[in-house]
């Protein structure tokens, strides 16, 4: 099985994707590994008086050359497409002045980030255009790989796939003594995965049939950082490669094309308290993670990141010619405190939620988003386990806003090793049931509450998802 996927990937690596196979097209692809991999630049700062970090984030459109002799209109972030990488400490006060220039109403919502509703950036927090949107908020929560993404009623899915999104990375006390790979965009390299298809002109392909309504919008080409197929130069050393999900409703099964190991370190919201070896990483849509690849040996060679699900290599990687770089593996790399304290969890005050989806309709509890209702009412501190249970075979990530969570159960049974990092984006499998464990420490009123919901972007679109608030009792 191991030599299968090794051939597969070895083969399509050398072999341009196709386009969606729907469409006619004359354009072509640039070939296959030739384009360097794009780093997303480190958004600038200024410093204000109080020591307030403050960022200006500029929503715009742009043109991107994806394919040979032509252009694709495209959405970005303070560019054409994705946006800058934000990167805070813990306990620094952040100021972010979102400026809307589409042609469309907006939002940026700061994925997994722990802030109040007023600052969420939630689908009640529209940006009209031509105007900004300032918020203020404090980063009090663990180093990770954390996103940002519009949350625009009913039009996130496009909108995202247009381009706007970008990564967050927090780092702390943890992370900064950690012997990890720390030279952003050397051996601390982020990998945002996305599928794209386009039409005969290069223009991006998007929903336009039932299918992509109820199974979400795939495509058939893949781009690592905005570019499709590309490549990067690292050394011969242990790299360390911070990679988001950032597909529409994709599932990435990532694996390497000489099957060797590698090393998670990290999840959506925390270290995992040590490095676990494993071979294939699965990434949902929303779902991050960080991972350790020794490259020490393979000096002057080439390797490919892939995906086994599609047989799709996704990205090369060439390993310099120079001498190699020894590297010793963290043995821990923190504890993980949180709910260490909750002793009585068949005590603790049980939410039900069950994820249903039929011929063209989907929802929660047997209700559709509606901005006008608010789903639940949580008591400020409160911890809580909800209770997850998809209806359907299809698996749905499931996302809640302004907190971490702990995974504890899968149908009433273990959860898989890499879970027990805290989590903010989670995957219910079909006929399954999960068991978080939840803390609510952040306000979020009528006006500004929060959202939990499908990561499926076109089945939060379609109405999976609940409103939710955090006041004190």
């Amino acid at each position: 099985m191991k030599r299968r996927i090794f051939v597969k990937l070895g083969i399509l690596s050398s072999i341009s994707t196709s386009l969606y196979a729907k469409e006619k097209n004359s354009v072509r692809f640039y070939k296959t590994f030739s384009q360097a991999l794009l780093i997303p630049p480190l958004a600038q700062y200024n410093v204000l008086k109080d020591g307030t970090k403050e960022f200006n984030l500029n929503l715009q459109e742009g043109e991107v050359s994806f394919l040979q002799g032509a252009k694709t209109k495209t959405y970005g972030i303070n560019g054409n497409f994705l946006g800058p990488t934000i990167k805070v400490e813990k306990n620094d006060t952040l100021k972010i002045n979102v400026k809307n220039s589409l042609k469309e109403e907006s939002v940026i919502h700061w994925h997994g980030l722990h802030l109040e509703g007023h600052n969420d950036g939630g689908p009640n927090r529209s940006i009209k255009k031509n105007t900004s949107w300032s918020t203020t908020f404090k980063i009090q929560q663990r180093a990770a790989t954390y996103w940002y993404h519009p949350h625009t009623h009913e039009k996130t899915g496009a909108q995202t796939y247009k381009g706007l999104a970008g990564l967050f990375i927090i780092e702390d006390e943890d992370s900064k003594k950690a012997n990890l790979p720390k030279e952003y965009g050397i051996d601390d390299i982020p990998l945002i995965i996305q599928d794209r298809r386009f039409d005969k002109n290069a223009n991006f392909v998007y929903k336009y049939s039932m299918h992509d309504e109820m199974m979400g919008v795939k495509g058939k080409v893949f781009l690592v950082n905005g570019v499709n197929a590309p490549y990067v130069d690292v050394s011969p050393k242990t790299i360390r490669l911070r990679i988001l999900n950032g597909s529409n409703a994709r599932f990435y099964s990532l694996v390497f094309s000489n099957i060797q190991d590698f090393y998670q370190i990290a999840g959506d919201a925390s270290f995992l308290e040590k490095p676990l070896k494993i071979k294939k990483l699965l990434l949902a849509p929303g779902e991050r993670a960080e991972i350790l690849v020794d490259l020490s040996t393979l000096k002057n060679t080439s390797i490919y990141l892939g995906d086994s699900l599609s047989n799709k290599a996704l990205i090369k990687i060439n390993i310099k010619n120079e001498n190699k770089q020894n590297f010793i593996l963290p043995s821990r790399l923190t504890t993980i405190h949180e709910y260490s304290n909750i002793r009585k969890e068949k005590a603790l005050r049980i939410r039900n939620f069950s994820l249903d989806m039929r011929m063209m309709w989907m929802g929660i509890n047997g209700k559709q988003m509606d901005m006008s209702y608010i789903n639940e009412k949580i008591i400020l501190g409160e911890t809580e386990i909800w209770r997850i249970k998809n209806n359907n075979e299809m698996p749905h990530p499931f996302h809640i806003h302004g907190c971490s969570f702990k995974v504890l159960s899968r149908n009433n049974k273990g959860i898989f090793p890499n879970e027990t990092a805290l989590k903010d984006t989670v995957v219910v499998y079909g006929e399954e049931t999960l068991d978080l464990l939840v803390q609510f420490n952040y306000k979020a009123s009528k006006e500004y509450p929060f959202m939990y919901h499908c990561h499926i972007l076109e089945h939060e679109d379609a109405g999976m998802m609940g409103q939710f608030t955090v006041e004190e009792a």
